[in-house]
């Protein structure tokens, strides 16, 4: 017979069978205090798979703090975007309401703790006032000509036009960037090198290739195929950042130190990513607002793609299993979380023993084997739990997860509070 997980102090334990995840609830015991929960609660990093993906574990804790910081960071963690669409001029094919759309689901490179909120400042009527401390301002002004030549032409004049009226274009921020890392190179400073951007997943040539392509691209494809209307892409690249204020000098454009790791001004994060198509004679002129702003509002604020989290699995070897079984166990039933290792049993080489519960993915292949099902006892462990957390860039992973404890910090302060007026007002 199997030993029983004892359940834990979370109030009960989780047991796998083949059915499922089956609760076995334990009856509650005395409430702990804050100090006791704060002197058992650990938070510990295992994996940066990439500049936006953290993998940590959180042990200690009930159910109900871990499910709210994870909502936490999905919606209540504040970043910059795309608010208020000022269209001036748009001829094009996409509808003002859904170019507006696709506007604001372009993440941007700016770090929302530089920026206060909208409605900090106000006017001296005291209505919220637009400032370069909590408006970024973009423009859009794009036309497309009759062909490939005469798009060039037009396009040369209006950057001509661009940098007369002060606005950044992704270009300008490259050209800043080389220049500052040649200043470093002819002073001789080795660590140069050591602080070019990242790729986009620090995984393998290919991706720093398609970083490279994409910062390369400073301006629109066009599309001239043969017997076809001459077409052009707009892209995130085309929105201009207009700086307000003492903007430029808090967010220079020779600045690697975004939280994106795109680093330069105030730009797309992504500028690949296509906003509408263009025919000849077809314009698009606006100006874009950004402003911060919580998930809960529109997912566009929200800071991750992704944020979730498991339960840490608990594996025991109840039964020994030996041999070739034991093989079929590593290699094939569940890879990763046993290992193989010499025996001193009568009649046997090797057997089977718990190498790394993490890598468990709580498959249950190994229950479709007979003997397997009676040596493998496999349940979960209730108050550790196991976090991935993909952020989309205008934050890393690492300062999405500190944002989210701070905010989770505020509201129990706040029911504290109001918990102790509740308590002074009784007697």
């Amino acid at each position: 017979m199997a030993p029983v997980p004892e359940p834990s102090a979370a109030g009960g334990a989780y047991d796998v069978h083949e059915s499922g995840l089956h609760y076995r609830h334990a009856p509650s015991r005395a409430s702990r205090a804050p100090q006791q929960i704060s002197d058992g609660l650990q938070l510990n990093i295992l994996d940066r798979p990439s500049k936006d993906e953290l993998v940590f574990e959180l042990v200690g804790v009930d159910v109900s703090f871990a499910n709210a910081l994870r909502r936490i960071m999905i919606a209540e963690v504040p970043t910059m975007a795309l608010e208020h669409i000022y269209m001036w001029n748009n001829t094009g094919l996409i509808h003002d309401e859904v170019l507006s759309h696709r506007l604001g689901l372009v993440p941007l490179n700016v770090d929302p703790r530089l920026m206060d909120d909208y409605g900090f400042d106000v006017d001296e009527e005291g209505n919220p006032a637009a400032t370069d401390r909590n408006t970024v301002v973009f423009r859009l002004n794009v036309a497309c000509g009759r062909n490939a030549r005469e798009d060039k032409k037009m396009r040369e004049k209006m950057e001509a036009k661009w940098k007369g009226e002060g606005l950044v274009s992704g270009h300008d921020v490259e050209e800043a960037q080389k220049e500052g890392k040649g200043k470093k190179k002819a002073r001789g400073d080795g660590a140069a090198k050591e602080e070019e951007e990242p790729s986009i997943m620090n995984l393998s040539l290919a991706d720093r290739a398609a970083a490279d392509a994409a910062s390369s691209s400073t301006q629109s494809t066009p599309i001239d195929a043969p017997h076809r209307p001459f077409t052009k892409h707009v892209y995130a690249r085309d929105l201009l950042w207009a700086p307000q204020g003492d903007q430029l000098s808090r967010f220079p454009l020779h600045s690697s130190a975004g939280g994106s790791g795109v680093g330069g001004g105030i730009r797309p994060l992504h500028e690949d990513i296509l906003l509408a198509k263009l025919r000849p004679g077809q314009v698009i002129e606006l100006e874009a607002h950004a402003r911060k702003g919580t998930g809960k509002d529109h997912a566009k604020f929200s800071p991750v793609a992704t944020a979730s989290y498991r339960l840490m699995p608990r594996i025991e070897i109840v039964k020994p299993v030996y041999d070739e079984l034991a093989e079929e166990l590593v290699n094939w039933f569940e890879p990763g979380v046993f290992a193989l290792e010499p025996t001193t049993k009568r009649g046997h080489k090797v057997h089977a023993v718990v190498k790394n519960a993490y890598a468990c993915t709580m498959s249950r292949n190994f229950m479709r084997h007979p003997v397997l099902k009676e040596s493998i006892k496999m349940s979960r462990i209730p108050n550790h739990f196991i976090f991935s957390v993909e952020g989309v860039g205008m934050l890393p992973p690492g300062a999405i997860v500190a944002e989210a404890l701070k905010v989770l910090k505020e509201k129990c302060e706040r029911v504290s509070g109001l918990a102790d007026e509740a308590l002074a007002g009784g007697e």
